[in-house]
């Protein structure tokens, strides 16, 4: 929790502050692979980073991960503007970003920059609670239109920034995003309410570029030589079982072979029971227990079940392992 302003000496006269909004489990999208038509859809930017709900009480902040997990210390760069939102409480659904050159929120820049200092983005997109009225019940265009007048006027130098949206017009959305170099779009019903805990057909994602996260259950060493991270190889819980899903060498960079390396190295064990996992690659596996997430982007998945062409993005600490299936729309 940040305090951004010193708190006042109790008096018999001073109002004691409105406790922290509790953390509520967030509403999921649906993947598919196009988006719906029709008038009552609004459609906004897909971001690439870590979902986050931001809990505010005046001049306290907690924000929370996916998992509701306290991420203050790690996004508390953007508290201090939420922080003067608002006298009274808030409960605001977003997405933590960093942002390349191009405007475009990128992953692998997000990794390097949770350390509470430097620039990250908050991009808010849904109100939940407001001085204890639960505005989730009401509509999503509702929402989305309280949300933007309660953050003012657009302020480009801020790293709070309201998510634009646009109404109808989906396929022209998803085209401008695709040909933009963007990850997609997130089409939502504009007369549904916010369903917690819930992936919901009310939100529909679809991206320019198939990605997700996997299980990392162990690495492949060089041929010869010293110890080495070559490549991840990946799986996903399906029916409570992991399920092989391919393996990922392209885009790890030497710096992350050699963070890989010092952290897989804490986690080997001598198997895991994995489905599907072709012998060549069983012979050479340094199996680790299943506690790391990748994420990973690709082409598509084959026939077999198995990433494309996939690229390393990073490592994700922000959902459970368990929680990781292979998305299909």
């Amino acid at each position: 929790m940040i305090e951004t302003t010193k708190p006042a000496r109790p008096s018999r006269r001073s109002r004691p502050e409105s406790a922290l909004p509790a953390f509520r489990p967030f509403q999921l999208a649906t993947l598919a692979d196009k988006v719906p038509s029709g008038p009552d859809w609004l459609f906004e930017m897909k971001f690439d980073g870590y979902r986050c709900e931001a809990a505010i009480s005046g001049g306290q902040v907690r924000l929370y991960s996916r998992q509701g997990h306290d991420w203050t210390k790690q996004f508390g760069y953007v508290a201090p503007a939420l922080a003067k939102l608002t006298k009274g409480t808030l409960l605001i659904d977003g997405e933590i970003c960093a942002f390349d050159d191009y405007g475009r929120s990128d992953f692998s820049l997000l990794k390097n920059s949770l350390d509470g200092h430097t620039p990250i983005r908050f991009m808010a997109f849904d109100l939940l609670e407001q001085d204890g009225e639960l505005v989730w019940r009401l509509p999503q265009v509702e929402r989305k239109n309280r949300l933007e007048a309660l953050l003012g006027p657009p302020d480009p130098s801020s790293p709070v920034q309201y998510s634009h949206h646009v109404e109808g017009h989906g396929k022209e959305v998803l085209a401008a995003m695709c040909e933009g170099g963007f990850e997609g779009v997130v089409a939502k019903r504009t007369n549904a309410i916010y369903h917690f805990r819930d992936r919901s057909p009310n939100w529909i994602k679809v991206k320019c570029v198939q990605r997700q996260e996997f299980i990392v259950i162990g690495w492949r060493p060089p041929a010869y030589g010293p110890d080495d991270v070559r490549a991840l190889f990946l799986a996903t819980y399906e029916n409570g079982q992991l399920v092989y899903r391919g393996s990922v060498g392209s885009g790890v960079s030497e710096k992350d072979r050699r963070e890989l390396l010092a952290a897989l190295s804490t986690i080997r064990v001598e198997r895991l029971p994995v489905k599907g996992l072709p012998r060549a690659e069983a012979r050479v596996i340094r199996w680790v227990q299943p506690l790391l997430l990748a994420e990973v982007a690709f082409t598509e998945i084959t026939p077999d079940g198995l990433v494309r062409h996939p690229s390393f993005k990073g490592i994700r600490l922000d959902k459970e392992p368990h929680d990781v299936h292979l998305e299909e729309p």
